[in-house]
């Protein structure tokens, strides 16, 4: 009995159980699969060709490639050597998992991927590369996770018949555009993306648009998104770039095209990321523009900031615009937060317009409620001197000028440890007038710790009781002042 070295790595154990088992009259069991070997290849010798086999006994050997995926429970292979240069389609069907598709050249040990010939669990089961004539291809069936009943088509596929400039296919308005990149080439002198300089393989589509619009070229599968390059021109060598978005992105197309003036599409990847394609030409969304202000609810006092979204589904940004700030004054839109500072209260109806590079415009506003509400201390009144035990008045008066406020003043006292303490809390209803004040009247009975001191430091700090809203100036809430002299009980 002949035995592959790749069945040695089982223990000595479950060796003797395998070959009990071979050795059983009357058991079935599955074959392991005659190309289940690099070394052992199914030999494609003409196309189209097709093959089913069952891959449940198939194994993997430890020399196995795994440079299209790292994991590998089971492998079979197919060998094709070209008579001439051509493109070809790998295709598998499965009734199970499905396996992956990778095609790779030179020899065991020293395999060289080939590009654009690595499938994924999101690009399908197809994988479509340029073969070169005399060139042995080895196509490795890998499976991720078990092997299973696969069928696997070779076929030579023709190229993109929009492969070349000159054969660009007219796009109709709108419409789905959707094809495979690995059958495209590089076309000497084609332009290179600004976007993606490594997008050289490339399909061509031309759009005459029969009235001016905002038209978008969106890609409808982002990972496998290939580059969008829109261009004016009519000759390969005299294009004129009019916007770029490049492969494997979200990004997508949008411009303004003009009625008689003839576009040029193109959609490409680089060699690597090659594969199919689904792109939708169609009228650009509108926009809808939005402005936000921070705080949301500021004062007088407040620097507001603005920021200038342009609301488009696309994900281009403003490049021109004005926002109005609703009181008389405005500012350019610039892509950087706006600042602006009220002088007043009231409702304000800021209104931001704004285009995107490729001509789309759009309005939007946002009411902002500016209200100041601000009291302050405008007199702390503390003796001058007083003795221990002596119970002295202290007073603290607060003006308000804007809206009547209930408002709580709380006396401190500068203890010896160096913070003030609590004295005492006072709250009165202040109502709002110019020269108008309040006075919130205290008594403190001076103490030993006091004319241990000598003097004694008071802090008086007023605080809005409203609720929703914060004194918009508190740095004139709070006040300090001195007694300069306490003397000891008499």
């Amino acid at each position: 009995m002949t035995l592959s070295v790749r069945r040695l790595c089982l223990p000595v154990l479950g060796f003797v159980a395998a070959v009990t088992v071979l050795l059983t009259p009357g058991v079935a069991n599955a074959a392991t699969p005659s190309n289940d070997d690099f070394d052992s290849a199914t030999a494609v010798t003409a196309l189209p060709f097709t093959s089913a086999q069952d891959n449940t006994q198939a194994t993997t050997a430890a020399d196995d490639p795994t440079s299209c995926y790292p994991s590998i429970r089971a492998s079979v292979w197919y060998d094709y050597t070209p008579a001439a240069d051509g493109i070809v389609l790998a295709t598998v069907a499965s009734s199970g998992s499905t396996p992956l598709i990778a095609a790779y050249t030179g020899t065991r040990g020293a395999l060289t991927p080939v590009p654009g010939a690595c499938t994924n669990f999101n690009t399908g089961s197809s994988a479509t590369f340029h073969v070169t004539a005399g060139t042995t291809y080895h196509i490795m069936l890998l499976f991720p996770y078990y092997g299973t009943q696969v069928s696997f088509g070779l076929a030579t596929v023709a190229p993109s018949p929009n492969d070349d400039f000159a054969a660009a296919t007219v796009a109709g308005f709108p419409s789905e555009q959707s094809g495979d990149l690995a059958r495209a080439s590089a076309e000497p002198g084609e332009p290179t993306p600004s976007c993606d300089a490594t997008a050289d393989h490339s399909v061509w589509y031309r759009y005459t648009p029969d009235r001016t619009r905002s038209v978008s070229v969106e890609k409808v599968a982002y990972y496998v998104s290939p580059a969008i390059t829109v261009y004016r021109g009519d000759q390969l060598g005299d294009l004129s770039e009019v916007d770029c978005a490049p492969s494997m992105s979200v990004a997508n197309s949008v411009f303004t095209a003009t009625a008689g003036q003839t576009y040029y599409i193109r959609l490409g990847a680089s060699v690597l990321n090659t594969t199919r394609f689904d792109v939708r030409i169609s009228t650009a969304p509108t926009l809808a523009p939005k402005v936000y202000a921070f705080p949301e609810r500021p004062s007088v006092y407040n620097d507001v900031e603005f920021s200038t979204y342009a609301g488009d589904p696309l994900g281009r940004p403003l490049v021109t615009g004005e926002v109005s700030f609703g009181d008389g004054t405005s500012a350019p839109v610039t892509g950087d937060p706006i600042h602006h500072q009220y002088t007043k209260d009231g409702q304000y109806q800021v209104v931001l317009t704004g285009a995107t590079a490729d001509g789309r415009t759009g309005t939007g506003s946002l009411t902002v409620p500016v209200v100041t509400h601000d009291v302050s201390v405008s007199d702390f009144v503390v003796p001058a001197s007083a003795r221990v035990d002596q119970t002295k008045s202290i007073s603290v008066s607060v003006a308000d000028t804007r809206y009547d406020e209930d408002v709580s003043v709380e006396l401190f006292r500068l203890s010896e440890n160096g913070y003030y303490q609590s004295v005492g809390v006072l709250t009165q209803h202040v109502v709002a007038g110019a020269g108008r004040k309040v006075v919130f009247p205290f008594a403190y009975t001076y103490t030993a710790a006091d004319a241990a001191a000598g003097k004694v430091s008071f802090q008086a700090k007023a605080t809005l009781k409203t609720g929703y809203y914060d004194d918009a100036h508190p740095q004139d809430n709070t006040i300090t002042a001195v007694t300069a002299t306490v003397r000891p009980k008499s």
